[in-house]
């Protein structure tokens, strides 16, 4: 481990296996290194070690078990239904940090179109989104192109550029005067597709959750359908339910004499 002098050394080491977690060496479930392989490996004392694994565990990346090590913990996206949120707003909702790797940005094909219910010409936008830097999910968006061509410049050009870390179309749509006021979500499971499997690092086969939503402005317009495809363990999605009557069931009391 490089020593940097302006940073202390549990951070250093910290910030490391952050990177190592994200670069997918270590995956959900995986035991980290040892307290005595980390010292060895790096130079450094046993409690430098031990603030490290505090920070990944502060940050919801790691958790310790009693007498097992530290693990990589479970990222995941918990969702609310009712509320009307991108991406990007859910992630810092939850405290996290969103991002994303722009794959693709092309014309739609006429199978992504029938697939989402998009009958006129679009735009897809294609990228991987991640939460704290690991790679939770592929987004395919599909924007009709008169959408695509009200968005302000600085908008379109951020969408293309492969640097931007995160992006967020709910924002770009607001730019351009499209207020998105409701949605329709179907979620289902299914098995992941040859380009999921390569996209997300996924063994072959893999379960995947996938969450198709179109978004609709004020008038009804489409504005954009998104598939997104969620690794198994990256996604929740958490329901309140009321009964909305309790049906009394007829008793008798029995008196003892």
């Amino acid at each position: 481990m490089q020593i940097l002098k302006s940073a202390p050394r549990y951070q250093q080491l910290a910030d490391l296996l952050r990177d190592e977690i994200a670069s997918g060496r270590y995956t959900f479930g995986e035991r980290l290194p040892s307290e005595p392989e980390l010292c060895r490996l790096h130079g450094v004392s046993r409690g430098t070690v031990v603030k490290a694994f505090e920070m990944l565990v502060a940050d919801g990346l790691a958790v310790r078990k009693q007498g097992a090590g530290t693990f990589v913990a479970r990222v995941s996206l918990k969702r609310e239904p009712g509320r009307l949120m991108s991406f990007s707003d859910t992630v810092a909702a939850q405290g996290r940090l969103a991002g994303q790797k722009l794959l693709s940005l092309t014309s739609a094909t006429s199978e992504q179109s029938n697939s989402l219910g998009l009958f006129e010409p679009a735009t897809a936008l294609t990228r991987l989104r991640m939460v704290d830097g690991i790679t939770t999910s592929l987004h395919v968006s599909l924007i009709p192109n008169g959408v695509m061509d009200s968005l302000p410049d600085q908008h379109a050009e951020q969408m293309r550029n492969t640097d931007v870390t995160d992006f967020s179309l709910y924002f770009a749509y607001e730019a351009a005067g499209f207020m998105i006021v409701r949605a329709t979500e179907h979620v289902t499971t299914r098995l992941a597709l040859p380009q999921e499997i390569e996209a997300l690092s996924l063994q072959d086969p893999s379960a995947v959750m996938v969450v198709t939503r179109h978004s609709y402005d004020a008038v009804d317009r489409l504005i954009e359908a998104t598939e997104a495809v969620y690794q198994s363990g990256h996604y929740s999605y958490e329901v309140n339910l009321l009964r909305s009557s309790v049906h009394t069931i007829p008793f008798k009391v029995h008196t003892l004499q």
